[in-house]
């Protein structure tokens, strides 16, 4: 699907000779990953011209939800050790990291928004009745990787190319991109998205659920819910070209 944005300056690009796929939230839904992945590859030669530089990017939110969040990380883990794709820090891999540490209101909040499902991934069992915050964190220990909890922990919380600027939820409004708090790109909601306000670069953003790909003048929103719709999305950036890969 082609996209023709109807932006107010000029058209925005990726850098020189870059071509960007940047996918939505993934949310445990391995199945569609690779469905989509396999999208990217077939689409790769039919743009031309060739790019000297290819970026897979993940926009955040590999884990929850999903019945398969550890086969999620393990392949985008891959991917970026292997084939130098980016994970970008999403609120619910904040929400694990901080739930290792013991933080007992982060690990209330992932519980309740789709930590089970990640957990049931790993083999572990929910809080119990009996333990504390400190306990539960314990057991998490135990059972995730170490590499995974290493690699989550070497997560970036944004990407830029040309006009583009790549963060899991987004940016505060008013705010310079160099001057953007950390916590605001990956958890920040409506105040992005009901703001007109052009923020230095197009920001491209999963996080706030959209129906369809959501192309506006100062955003462009990634997140189709794919672990309870099945439509995965995938931005697919290079010089004023941009389209949308979904499954």
């Amino acid at each position: 699907m082609d996209f023709k944005p109807k932006f107010t300056a000029q058209v925005p690009r990726p850098a020189k000779g870059e071509r960007v796929y940047a996918i939505g939230d993934v949310h445990g839904r391995h199945d569609l990953l690779v469905q989509l992945l396999n999208k990217v590859i077939g689409h790769y030669p039919t743009l031309k011209p060739t790019p000297s530089r290819i970026t897979l990017l993940f926009l955040g939110d590999i884990i929850d939800r999903g019945p398969e969040s550890r086969r999620c990380l393990a392949l985008v883990k891959h991917l970026v050790e292997k084939a130098q794709a980016k994970l970008l820090m999403g609120n619910h891999e904040d929400m694990l990291l901080a739930s290792l540490e013991g933080d007992g209101l982060a690990q209330e909040a992932w519980i309740r928004n789709g930590g089970l499902a990640t957990l049931q991934s790993y083999g572990i069992d929910p809080p119990q009745s009996s333990e504390d915050a400190f306990d539960f964190a314990a057991r998490l220990q135990e059972r995730i990787p170490e590499d995974h909890v290493r690699f989550l922990r070497t997560l970036g919380v944004s990407y830029s190319s040309g006009s583009y600027f790549f963060a899991h939820a987004g940016v505060r409004p008013g705010v310079r991109i160099a001057r953007q708090d950390e916590r605001d790109l990956f958890s920040i909601r409506d105040d992005f998205t009901n703001s007109e306000k052009w923020h230095g670069q197009v920001v491209v953003h999963g996080h706030s659920i959209v129906e369809t790909v959501d192309v506006r003048h100062n955003r462009i929103a990634i997140d189709t819910a794919a672990y309870a719709t099945g439509r995965l999305s995938c931005l697919c950036l290079q010089d004023a070209h941009v389209s949308v890969l979904t499954t």
